[in-house]
C-alpha cells in the first residue's frame, strides 16, 4: 500500500470542475484500495489571511488553503506563493508520504514540486490544460482567438496586457492598429516589465515541470503542444481518464420527432456557446425541429449569458437550464439526441465527449485540439470549422436530413475506460517510479 499526497487548486464539494472532479476521483478510488492518501489543495483567493483548514471528507484528511492571491505581486503569486510552499512543506514534513500526485498545476506548479523534491518525494503531474506555458491557463487570448501558442514573451505579455480594460476592446475592434501600437510600444517602460514578469514565469515552471519524474497527459495534442515549445517531453506519458460510469446507465428517453441537442459546461465565451446559440437560431428560424437544452452555471461571465439569454428569449426550444450535480449528467445526456462542445481553445480531453460516449451519444465539436482527436468526423461524431456558425448549423442539418446518420454514428462509438482501468494504470506507474 502507497501513501499518496494529491495536490490539486481545488477541490469539491466545493470546486468541481473537470481537474477538481479528477483528483476526487484519484482521492476516492486509492482510499478505497487501501492506500493512504491525504489532499491539499487551494479553497479561497480573497480570504483576508492565510491559514490552512483541515478535515476528514471520504475517509481522508483534504487541507484547504485559504489566502488573497492579489495581497502583493498578483501575477507572481499565481504560480509561486511563498505561503502555499510554506504550508506544503510543512505537511510533507509532519506527515509521511511516498509519492506526490499533482493535477494541473495550476496555481500550486512551481513551488509545491520544488519543495517535493527537496524532500526527496517523486512527483507525477498530471495535465490538464497549458498552465506551465500560458498564464491564461489555456491558450485563449483576451481577444477571445485562439493562441498557436507562447513563441515569445512579448507575445505573452501583450496578451495580458490585453486583458486590461482599457486595451481589451481596441484590441478586440481595431487589431490591426494595435499591432502597430504594440510594435512601437514593445520596448518602453509600458510593456518591458510585463516582459520580464512573463520571462521569470517561464524560467521557473519549465524548470518546475521538467523536475517532474513523470508527467501523464490525457490527449496526444497537449503532449505535442508541449513538445513543440520545447519542454522536455521524455518524461511525458498518454493516459486518457476513465469515468465512474453508472451500472445500470440511464435508458435514453425516445425522441418524439425533434432533434435534441444539449450543451454541458461553461457558460463563457472560450466555450463557444454564442456560436451553438446562432447556429440553434438560425435553424429554428427555419422553421426545423430541433430543441437545445444548455446545462451550466449562469453566474461565472454574466454580461455573457445576459446577451445570449435575450437573443434566445423569442425562442421556447432553447432553454436554459443552469447547474447540474455530477451525478445528474446521466440523466442530462439521457434527454438528448446529440451533445454539442462548440469551444474556441484547444480542449484537452473533454470529460463530457467521454460520458457521452458511454451513453453512445454522438458529438458535434469544434476540429480543434483535444475534441478532434476524441471525434472522428462522420464516424464518432461530426467536427465543424472553429469560430463557424454557420458549419456547425450544416453539421446539425445533416442529422436532420440523412435519416440513417445518427443511429451509424451511435454504432461507430467506441468503449470508454472506466476510473477503475485508470486508476490501474495509474498505480502501474507509480510501482514503476518508486521501484526505480
Amino acid at each position: 500500500m502507497h501513501r499518496i499526497l494529491i495536490a490539486a487548486h481545488g477541490f469539491p464539494p466545493t470546486h468541481s470542475a473537470g481537474a477538481e472532479r479528477r483528483a476526487e476521483r484519484m482521492a476516492q478510488w486509492f482510499a478505497r484500495q487501501g492506500h493512504s492518501v491525504q489532499v491539499f489543495a487551494v479553497e479561497k483567493l480573497d480570504a483576508p489571511e492565510f491559514r490552512v483548514e483541515t478535515r476528514e471528507q471520504d475517509g481522508f484528511p483534504v487541507h484547504r488553503l485559504y489566502y488573497d492571491v492579489k495581497a502583493g505581486d498578483h501575477f507572481h503569486n499565481l504560480y509561486d506563493y511563498p505561503p502555499v510552499g510554506e504550508a506544503f512543506r510543512a505537511l510533507i514534513e509532519r506527515e509521511s508520504f511516498d509519492l506526490v500526485h499533482i493535477i494541473s498545476g495550476y496555481l500550486l506548479g512551481g513551488q509545491v514540486i520544488h519543495a517535493a523534491r527537496e524532500r526527496g518525494l517523486p512527483v507525477v503531474l498530471t495535465l490538464t490544460e497549458y498552465w506551465f506555458m500560458c498564464a491564461r491557463l489555456n491558450l485563449f487570448q483576451a481577444t477571445d482567438q485562439v493562441c498557436s501558442g507562447p513563441e515569445s514573451d512579448s507575445k505573452c505579455a501583450r496578451c495580458l496586457l490585453e486583458d486590461l480594460r482599457r486595451y481589451r476592446l481596441p484590441a478586440k475592434t481595431m487589431p490591426k492598429l494595435m499591432d502597430v501600437f504594440w510594435k512601437v510600444a514593445d520596448q518602453t517602460p509600458l510593456v518591458q516589465p510585463m516582459t520580464q514578469q512573463v520571462a521569470e514565469r517561464r524560467v521557473v515552471l519549465k524548470q518546475a515541470l521538467e523536475s517532474a519524474q513523470l508527467v501523464i497527459c490525457p490527449s496526444h495534442f497537449l503532449m505535442d503542444k508541449f513538445n513543440e515549445f520545447h519542454f522536455d517531453a521524455s518524461r511525458f506519458t498518454y493516459l486518457r481518464q476513465g469515468l465512474n460510469v453508472p451500472d445500470p446507465l440511464p435508458t435514453p428517453v425516445p425522441s418524439q420527432g425533434t432533434l435534441r441537442l444539449g450543451y454541458v459546461g461553461q457558460v463563457k465565451s472560450h466555450k463557444g456557446v454564442d456560436l451553438l446559440v446562432d447556429a440553434a437560431i438560425a435553424l429554428l428560424k427555419a422553421g426545423r425541429k430541433v430543441s437545445l437544452d444548455l446545462w451550466g452555471s449562469l453566474t461565472e461571465d454574466p454580461d455573457y449569458v445576459a446577451r445570449l439569454r435575450t437573443l434566445s428569449e423569442p425562442y421556447p426550444a432553447i432553454r436554459w437550464n443552469g447547474r447540474y450535480t455530477g451525478a445528474k449528467v446521466w440523466d442530462v445526456l439521457a434527454n438528448l439526441d446529440a451533445l454539442v462542445i462548440p469551444s474556441r481553445w484547444y480542449e484537452n480531453s473533454p470529460n463530457t465527449i467521454l460520458e457521452a460516449y458511454a451513453m453512445r451519444l454522438p458529438v458535434i465539436g469544434t476540429n480543434l485540439g483535444g475534441m478532434a482527436e476524441l471525434i472522428e468526423h462522420d464516424r464518432t461524431g461530426l467536427l465543424f470549422h472553429l469560430n463557424d456558425a454557420a458549419d456547425l448549423q450544416r453539421q446539425i442539418e445533416r442529422l436532420l436530413d440523412e435519416p440513417q446518420l445518427l443511429d451509424r454514428l451511435r454504432q461507430s462509438i467506441p468503449p470508454v475506460k472506466t476510473v477503475d482501468q485508470e486508476m490501474r494504470e495509474t498505480l502501474e506507474l507509480y510501482q514503476h517510479i518508486l521501484a526505480g
